[in-house]
């Protein structure tokens, strides 16, 4: 139907008005009741906080994805950190402190992924490896969730392309449903775990034999991924349109075949470029206010996030010039986004009294007043013959000098203590450039065919035809975003640049078929903060510390941490460059039953590598230093000392350092082969299967500048050890310091059966490996004695007593120990994996719809686990330090129960309810991180609920024409049909029970003589209840079910140990809605207008995100952390 301009203009008016209508009528829905912010407690000081980190990768399919954006937001502080993958697709983030942080990582043309990890002194580290999904992709996939599942396996058949052809796919054009990705390619939604595996009904690559489609590292748009993504765009439209097939076995990606150019609509010429532009905006007018735990209402901070490219494809003909005819296809376009971030945080900071030394009106949180004492004299603090005061003489000239750097209080100190309220926006734009060249040799395959390249996975019966051509690609991407933190003094910026190139040859004769491609991808990530190379603020021109680095590069600030104050902590600089060489072969041969496909890849990685690391030392204040003690006693009296006081004396109880050279160099290799049959062994059966290897190598420093530890069987000794030295314990060791795990063998099988005409059941195996984790250990290698400086100093009141107290200008004194390295890893590391089984079976009923019933399984062997160790034996002496190996386990069981209405008279509908259950102990996949063991002599005591689990989840979704328009029943004639006709209405909502926490200790002795912090887990108290039955903000279990180790509260077996269980609170659950309304306007046959209109949490319910553990901490047992509120983005495409 061809409208008028005027009526086009109706009805993008009218669909706007209708869905600006319902989203402000939807009230704000607390999930659960908000009560009175609680009364103040006090507290015990905890001890030194350990280092905070969260490493992961970004990926599509098996192909790394270089240059995605990721940034961890802290859910209680809003503290931000920023860093970007490189050209493994990997990133890491350090200088954390714990808390929850959600974690966002986006890529151009990608749809955004989202995932909560919670880090603490038990979980210091946690693991975030997202598979991102096409822009479009996803959009579709929440409109008609788990559509591919009676559509997989349609590799039998030719695809036919329509009209869709004219939508190619750019940046964020995707439209459909208004949820994110449901979490797996037709799996249980447990997309923390790799399940998307072996017999699975989704149409990607995922963990296919093969890898293909192979490893582009594109960045994003114009690669083999767009014909994955056209290929899946017209699976599901089949599926829509018509009855559902026999699918193969396949255990993701059961190829396309060859892509047929079927009909076309009439006014379409495939000899013409054909493209879209798009549009998208999200902004302050349009979205709700955050959600404040606070109870003080927050403005809205000024942002605005607009996303926008133009991405064209055809046949390569320039008049006058050149002409390319059927042989030379192109595709190239332009993606970007400009815009900001909101930005609200609360935060506690020193009373200017405070800051002068005067805690005559200060209270501790249970409400009593300050008392701050000389441990040396025992008597009170005076100034001016006033008590709890610091005379002006003893504060510390290192102190005033970093006291410029922490705000001033700017709002009325609330119930929790808060008085520092900062709103602001980080802004941030991104641009990407595609072009792709394709030139098709002898017969052509068919108009346009080169545009899009080969169907992939070779099935389908009978001979195909020659598809010869070769084919170039050029990608450039650039992106940069501002950091900011809970201070204005605390901001920075991250900065990324990538280049990717490549070529490929295909060459088919008869019923086999090869590629060959080589790659190379050059990545460069930065990330500064306000001082570096410009201002010394800690070394001899600003604070005067001593010991730390007097490069510029690594100027910032140094970490100050509070038990009762917000930290100062800053981005630290960094500089890296990631190259990568690759070069991949794959055959394709198909012979009666048999589609064959074996290849191989190898890879030549490269990272040049730089950072400041903790250049510029930590130092951590608890009140030790202006506490009370009794006669004989280390141990501080309750409601006495002051951590703000400790600073302006220059007291802290830890200190920290860890500084090395000005860049390090690392080298790996990494090559994989693989085998896949796709076997029609009858017309009911068949079977897909196959065996991957894969080798990758740990990384070598170019000079060697890298060191581990040689621990002795039993943890008695330990002796530092350089590459390709012996140690006296492991031998010798190689240039990589961890032995090469070269027995990476994965098989994998799919069995698909159709017993009756309406079942089909499906199982499948395979075997995924952890290829990872070699990348944060080169790291702390590189960061070792003898090429870097590494301190960690503790202290307590008897040092002070006797005249040798840590000072914050002399915080890292030279302490002629033999062994100061604080990282090591068992030479015989072995890379973990995960073997992952399922069963699914799918019964079509009367009414378009489809049921499956399936379970799935996952066993993790050899899992990282990390040990917090103090040595003594055969050295003067050790510092205590972290031994990493790989020893943990875990099981994973989930049932799940899926329904699915087919699109038919308008209506489509979707729901999926799964039960799982996960064990470990080491939490070290599925989104957790390596577990710091409480007792390092039997790690079996930690095993309990894995960090990820979550044991209910239901998530529905649907999609509805509305009966408005032309051929419908209401509305059919006038300027109201233009205006409400052709809306469909999609959405999606998610129901879950919550993440499990573990009750824990800061501070406690054992930690403290090991160098951690919260390891240590609480006791349980007899006959006390976890849950409450009205769990509230300030209340969420039951407090009084757990205790603090110490005289009055022991553990019945007589360990120094808590005796609680790892995760066995149950934290707040999961509850969210979005919706969104489409319109095409049809404008020719060959050219439209697409509108999209769409709302996160659209009634605005509030979602609680974590809460406080520690028991003895001032929130303990309150809620800590809230989701997002409700969100709009407007969106149009022009398809031409």
């Amino acid at each position: 139907m061809v409208h008028s301009g005027d009526q086009d203009l109706k009805s993008i008016a009218g669909g706007i008005l209708i869905l600006f209508a319902a989203i402000s009528l939807a009230p704000t829905l607390p999930a659960q009741e908000v009560a009175p912010l609680p009364t103040a407690k006090s507290v015990t000081a905890p001890a030194a906080l350990p280092a905070y980190e969260i490493n992961g990768s970004a990926r599509s399919g098996k192909t790394p994805l270089p240059g995605v954006t990721v940034t961890a937001a802290n859910t209680l502080t809003g503290k931000r950190y920023a860093a970007a993958t490189n050209a493994e697709g990997k990133f890491g983030l350090s200088g954390m402190t714990r808390g929850r942080y959600v974690i966002r990582m986006e890529f151009m043309g990608f749809a955004a992924f989202t995932l909560e990890v919670v880090l603490n002194p038990e979980n210091p580290s946690a693991k975030a490896d997202a598979e991102l999904i096409l822009a479009s992709r996803e959009q579709d996939q929440s409109n008609n969730n788990n559509a591919a599942v009676a559509a997989a396996g349609r590799g039998f058949q030719s695809l036919v392309m329509d009209s869709a052809l004219s939508s190619l796919a750019g940046g964020n054009s995707g439209f459909g449903g208004a949820g994110g990705p449901s979490g797996g390619s037709g799996n249980s939604d447990l997309s923390s775990l790799p399940l998307n595996g072996a017999g699975a009904e989704g149409p990607t690559e995922s963990v296919s034999i093969s890898g293909a489609p192979g490893r582009t590292q594109d960045f994003g748009g114009g690669n083999e991924e767009d014909v994955q993504q056209r290929i899946q765009e017209f699976r599901d439209r089949m599926q829509r349109e018509g009855g559902g097939g026999f699918g193969g076995g396949g255990f993701g990606g059961p190829g396309g075949g060859t892509i047929a150019l079927g009909r076309m609509p009439k006014g379409f010429n495939i000899n013409q470029p054909h493209g879209t532009a798009y549009f998208s905006d999200d902004n302050t007018g349009l979205d709700a206010r955050s959600y404040s735990l606070t109870g003080i209402a927050s403005p809205k901070a000024n942002y605005n996030q607009a996303h926008f490219g133009v991405n064209i494809g055809g046949p390569l003909n320039i008049p006058k010039i050149f002409n390319g005819g059927n042989k030379w296809f192109f595709f190239g376009g332009w993606n970007g986004s400009r815009g900001s971030n909101p930005y609200d945080a609360f935060s506690t900071v020193p009373t200017p009294d405070e800051r002068h030394g005067n805690f005559a009106g200060a209270t501790y949180n249970d409400g009593k007043p300050v008392q701050i004492f000389d441990p040396q004299s025992g008597q009170q603090y005076q100034s001016n013959g006033l008590p709890n005061g610091i005379d002006p003489s003893l504060i510390s000239p290192a102190a005033t000098a970093l006291l410029q750097y922490i705000p001033l209080p700017n709002i009325l100190t609330t119930t929790s203590g808060q008085n520092f309220h900062y709103v602001t926006s980080a802004g941030s734009n991104s641009d990407s450039v595609i072009l792709r060249l394709v030139h098709n040799f002898g017969a052509s395959s068919g108009p346009g065919f080169g545009l899009f390249g080969n169907g992939r996975g070779g099935s389908g019966g009978g001979r195909r035809r020659s598809q010869n051509n070769i084919n170039f690609g050029l990608n450039w991407s650039r992106s940069s975003s501002n950091l900011v933190n809970p201070f204005p003094s605390l901001a920075g910026a991250t900065r990324t640049q990538g280049l990717n190139s490549s070529a490929g040859w295909t060459y088919g004769k008869g019923r086999a078929t090869s590629m060959l491609r080589v790659n190379y991808n050059h990545n460069h990530v930065s990330t500064t903060n306000l001082y570096s190379n410009v201002t010394d603020v800690s070394g001899p021109n600003g604070a005067g510390i001593g010991g730390i680095s007097d490069d510029p590069f690594d100027w910032g600030l140094p970490g100050i941490s509070f038990t009762s104050f917000g930290a100062l902590s800053d981005p630290t600089p960094r500089r890296e460059l990631d190259q990568t060489y690759s070069i991949s072969e794959t055959v394709s041969w198909n012979r009666g039953k048999h589609n064959w496909r074996f290849g191989g890849e190898y890879r030549r990685i490269l990272q040049s590598f730089r950072s400041a690391r903790n250049a510029e030392g930590s130092f951590v204040f608890t009140g030790f230093a202006t506490s009370q003690y009794l006669t004989g006693s280390t141990q501080p009296v309750r409601d006495t000392g002051s951590d703000f006081a400790d600073f302006l004396l220059g007291f802290p109880q830890q200190t920290s350092l860890q500084s090395g050279a000005n860049s390090y160099n690392f080298r790996a290799n990494a090559f994989d082969f693989f085998v896949q049959d796709d076997w029609r062994f009858r017309s009911n059966l068949s079977f897909n299967l196959g065996l991957r290897y894969e080798y990758n190598g740990p990384y070598t420093e170019a000079e060697n500048r890298i060191a581990d530890l040689d621990v002795a069987a039993g943890f008695t000794t330990a002796a530092r050890v350089l590459p390709g030295n012996a140690g006296p314990f492991d031998g010798t060791f190689p240039a990589s310091l961890v032995r090469p795990d070269r027995n990476n063998f994965a098989p994998r099988m799919g069995i698909a059966w159709k017993p009756q005409k309406q079942t089909v059941v499906r199982t499948g195996y395979g075997i995924n490996y952890n290829l990872a984790q070699y990348g944060s250990m080169i790291q702390n290698f590189a960061f070792q004695p003898p090429f870097a400086k590494t301190e960690t100093n503790t202290t307590d009141v008897t040092g002070l007593q006797g005249g040798s107290p840590l000072i914050l200008t002399m915080g890292f004194p030279n302490s002629g120990s033999a062994v100061t390295n604080n990282f090591a890893v068992n030479p015989n590391y072995r890379l973990g994996y995960v073997q992952i089984w399922n069963v699914d079976l799918q019964r079509e009923f009367p009414g378009g719809v489809v049921m499956n019933a399936g379970y799935n399984g996952a066993k993790g062997t050899r899992l990282d686990t990390e040990r917090a160790l103090v040595v003594s034996g055969g050295q003067p002496f050790i510092q205590p330090f972290i031994y990493e190996s790989s020893e943990g386990d875990s099981i994973l069981h989930a049932g799940s129960v899926r329904v699915r209405k087919r699109m038919a008279k308008g209506l489509g509908l979707g729901a999926q309810y799964v039960f799982s259950k996960s064990i470990d102990d080491a939490s070290s996949i599925g989104g957790g991180g390596s577990v710091v063991a409480q007792d390092p002599l039997d790690i079996s005591l930690d095993r309990g609920l894995s960090s990820f689990d979550q044991r209910h989840k239901f998530a529905g979704n649907w999609i509805l024409d509305l009966p408005f328009g032309e051929n419908r029943r209401f509305v059919t004639k006038g300027a109201g049909s233009h205006i409400l006709g052709g809306w469909q209405w999609s959405g999606d909502v998610t129901v879950g029970s919550g993440l499990y926490f573990t009750p824990r200790v800061l501070g406690g002795g054992l930690d403290i003589g090991r160098g951690v912090s919260g390891s240590l887990r609480a006791n349980v108290v007899a006959g006390q209840s976890v849950s409450v039955s009205d769990p509230t903000v300030l209340k969420w279990f039951n407090t009084a079910a757990f205790c603090a180790p110490s005289a009055p509260c022991v553990n019945p077996n007589g360990s120094n140990f808590g005796d609680a269980g790892r995760n066995i609170i149950e934290g707040p659950g999961q509850v969210s809605m979005n919706m969104s309304l489409d319109k095409t306007i049809t404008i020719k046959e060959s050219r439209a207008l697409d509108l999209r209109i769409s709302a996160n949490n659209v009634f605005n319910i509030v979602h609680f995100t974590s809460i406080n553990t520690v028991v003895n901490s001032f929130t303990y047992g309150e809620v800590t952390g809230t989701g997002g509120m409700r969100r709009v983005t407007l969106l149009a495409r022009f398809r031409f």
